[in-house]
């Protein structure tokens, strides 16, 4: 079953990580207990090299932290719907154990519990990076995500394993072997046992239901720094799939105007699905390449403007493996000036810019602050609430006003920084 697993990863980008596995690091389940801690394995030099150059001596404890689920998986209550206090209840009549933030009183958190001991049952199904870290957050095996699998039967007991020999979980097979290889799509395995317990958030009624919407702590905090008021025009430039779109409807009581935009059809297609399941209805969202959109939009002037461009994403967990470069990262970082310069461009004269990324390269984050800074117009400010670690890494004042979350100590790698438009008189 391994060299099939094998086979598939000679194809893949991410081969060179396995080269250096030993026999032991690629053994099948059935012996020891696989690790999920071996960053140096997992990681590519270049982001063991990006980390260091940001957190220093931290760089172990970041790396395998890196490789872990989050201990609390956060929840934002819908209040276009329901109170945070109804929600409470009702998912705690199912078991759940949930807390409020008190500074972020829509953002619910739920205790993750793990690791466990999984023993193997049945055959074996391997499943790619985005499958295994979804399963690890308390998702079931879905037919894309399967990259192989012995034959099986409909109901067979399976034991799920990540490329790497990971044992992930064990469970039912809701599909045979050539129903997953022919037609690609489905709910293939349905989870019994698993290393993490994690709350199954989509298959909650509450979910279907619009009551709730599955956020980090991190993306919420960058809507609330945003700070929208009421009757006020709004621009997402990087909308998809409509976390941050819905949650500031929802800070507005869905007064005003929201305008998301997205370069991708489908994207689009799918916020539009989630923001009417959210039952907001001050958004339009449209398809365009939005690091134009002060050329096509220029009479638009929106009070506040929120930039979530594509970034590394290294500050997300967990992670089975990530093979990112340094070119890569130069390349994203390149790429998100130009949205922050079209945003300069576009929002009002002493309207707000929010910046936020789920990473922590120094390219990405502070690089991309002083740019704002230095050639967008714009200059940073102070936001709030403030719930990231304090951003050490720069002693310049105006930088220690961006948040920096940590992904050992706030379980996410983030960044945000808020600016404000210079008015007319002072650039002039």
């Amino acid at each position: 079953m391994f060299q099939k697993a094998e086979e598939h990863l000679t194809r893949s980008p991410y081969y060179f990580l396995t080269r250096g596995l030993n026999q032991g690091d690629t053994a099948m389940a059935g012996t020891a207990q696989p690790s999920l801690s071996s960053p140096a394995s997992r990681l590519s030099p270049d982001v063991v090299s990006l980390t260091e150059e940001v957190y220093g001596a931290e760089t172990p404890a970041v790396l395998d932290a890196l490789m872990r689920p989050v201990t609390t998986y956060y929840v934002r209550c819908n209040t276009l719907k329901t109170s945070p206090e109804e929600l409470i209840r009702g998912l705690a009549e199912k078991g759940l154990k949930v807390t409020q933030h008190p500074s972020i009183p829509e953002a619910l958190g739920i205790r993750v519990e793990g690791p466990f001991d999984i023993s193997p049952a049945g055959k074996e199904i391997v499943v790619d990076k985005h499958a295994a870290e979804a399963i690890l957050q308390g998702a079931n095996v879905y037919a894309p995500g399967i990259t192989n699998c012995e034959s099986i039967h409909c109901g067979d007991d399976v034991t799920v394993v990540s490329v790497f020999g990971d044992v992930l979980a064990t469970g039912k097979s809701r599909m045979s072997s050539d129903e997953i290889l022919r037609f690609r799509k489905g709910l293939a395995v349905s989870v019994t046992n698993r290393r993490y317990r994690a709350p199954q958030i989509r298959e909650l009624p509450e979910y279907s239901q619009g009551l709730l919407y599955p956020q980090s702590l991190a993306a919420m905090a960058t809507s609330r720094a945003l700070d929208p008021q009421r009757g006020e025009t709004i621009l997402d430039m990087n909308c998809a799939p409509g976390g941050k779109l819905s949650h500031i409807s929802q800070l507005m009581n869905n007064t005003g105007r929201i305008i998301g935009f997205d370069r991708n059809g489908e994207k689009i297609a799918a916020t539009r699905r989630n923001v009417t399941a959210l039952s907001c209805s001050n958004v339009a969202v449209s398809i365009h390449d939005s690091r134009y959109a002060d050329v096509d939009f220029a009479d638009l002037k929106p009070d506040r403007v929120v930039v979530d461009p594509p970034c590394s994403a290294l500050g997300l967990r967990p992670k089975i493996y990530d093979a990112t470069t340094k070119e890569r990262v130069a390349a994203l970082a390149s790429y998100q000036k130009q949205f922050l310069k079209a945003a300069g461009r576009l929002v009002k004269p002493g309207g707000v810019v929010v910046y936020s990324v789920c990473t922590y390269t120094a390219c990405e984050c502070e690089g991309i602050a002083q740019y704002s800074e230095r050639e967008c117009g714009l200059y940073l400010t102070e936001q709030r609430p403030y719930l990231a670690s304090k951003n050490t890494k720069d002693t310049k004042d105006t930088l220690k006003l961006c948040q920096r979350f940590h992904p050992a100590r706030d379980e996410i790698g983030y960044f945000i920084a808020k600016f404000e438009r210079q008015s007319d008189e002072a650039s002039g």
